[in-house]
């Protein structure tokens, strides 16, 4: 389980960029909350829950889905302002087609309609070779402050 990360600081000193290379595999779910693990200072708590849970969807996905191994590696990059939060998930896996349908009674499948549910914007785009899933949340209670 392992995370190299680089923290960009506003003008205050406080983290607004935050990037990452995640190694894949089963425990890239766990290695992405750790990596968030400062977010409570600066989140509302359960703005920091919610994240926290989408965050492990969108990279659970990644190894589900695109097949990122251990020996792979998952970009995670979170941009935090005063009115959002912004995730990007990113893997140079062969890409999809979003459906954010709810799945029904599988077990599975949850992760791309948790975040269609949850987030106030979000989507897939594939360029240079990567398939990146971003989201936002809005920090209202921020933005009127």
């Amino acid at each position: 389980m392992s995370a190299q990360g680089d923290v960009r600081r506003s003008a205050d000193g406080s983290a607004s960029d935050v990037e990452f290379q995640l190694a894949g595999g089963p425990y890239a779910g766990t290695a992405a909350r750790l990596a968030l693990g400062n977010l409570d200072g600066r989140l509302d708590p359960v703005m920091a829950q919610d994240l926290r849970l989408l965050v492990t969807e969108a990279v659970k996905n990644s190894v589900e889905h695109a097949g990122v191994g251990e020996d792979d590696s998952i970009g995670l990059k979170l941009s935090l302002d005063n009115a959002r939060v912004r995730v990007e998930v990113s893997d140079d896996g062969p890409g999809f087609e979003p459906d954010a349908s709810h799945p029904g009674e599988e077990t599975s499948g949850w992760g791309l309609f948790l975040i269609d549910q949850m987030s106030d914007r979000w989507g897939v785009v594939r360029d240079n070779g990567l398939t990146r899933v971003w989201f936002e949340l809005d920090r209202p209670e921020q933005a009127s402050a």
